[in-house]
């Protein structure tokens, strides 16, 4: 039983995640651990957990003596998770200089050739999910485990959602951060990653401000 507890406890978090980013459950809506214990089939105690883990993530918000509710996901939000997706990813980009082969070096253009061709055949959903892989690939060269903890803090918020950027520009971006880090600069790629990261955060607070922004979750194909 123990040892299936991490397992049920993941699908937990991932199915009220869901839920939650689908629309299904509302912000402000009152989260139950007896109810969706009963509902999901676990343990109440498991949901706990689960509901601890989505607070960590932004997605819910405990209130004292009152209970678990669903986070407003605003535009707000949103340009907080990113100012530290900034910071953070230019960190990785940073640390990728000294781990980064040939054979990554080759997979890292292909990712970004990937992207770029979603974009051309209009699959918007692929496009957002592929590019999301891209910058986790670069995370994971950082060999920084701590780093990557961290990053699971906006990986729902600041990098779930799409941005609606001009592809061509993206693609640019993404070529010369696999660049500077193939050429072992790592002002230079910690640079690029971190401009890449605030030009998705302006367009957001550019398009908050004229009251025409929704977020456009991408689908995480490893839920």
């Amino acid at each position: 039983m123990a040892v299936r507890t991490p397992i049920a406890r993941h699908h937990v978090r991932e199915e009220i995640q869901r839920r939650i980013l689908s629309g299904e459950s509302q912000p402000g809506e009152r989260l139950t651990q007896q109810s969706l214990a009963k509902e999901l089939g676990v343990a109440q105690g498991t949901v706990r957990e689960s509901l601890l883990e989505l607070q960590w993530l932004g997605l819910v918000e405990s209130v004292d003596r009152l209970g678990v509710f669903v986070g407003q996901l605003d535009a707000a939000r949103l340009c907080e998770a990113y100012q530290v997706r900034e910071f953070l990813e230019g960190l990785a980009a940073r640390l990728a200089c000294n781990h980064a082969g040939r054979a990554d070096i080759v997979q890292l253009r292909k990712m970004a050739d990937h992207v770029w061709e979603l974009s051309n055949e209009n699959k918007l959903e692929e496009m957002g999910a592929a590019d999301r892989a891209f910058h986790l690939q670069i995370m994971n060269l950082s060999r920084n485990k701590i780093l990557l903890r961290l990053a699971e803090g906006y990986r729902v918020l600041g990098m779930a959602v799409r941005a609606s950027r001009d592809p061509h520009i993206v693609y640019e971006e993404h070529l010369r951060i696999v660049e500077a880090i193939d050429h072992n600069f790592p002002d230079e790629a910690e640079r690029l990653a971190r401009q890449h990261v605030e030009g998705a955060r302006i367009m957001i607070e550019q398009q908050a401000a004229k009251h025409d922004f929704t977020p456009k979750w991408v689908v995480d194909s490893e839920a």
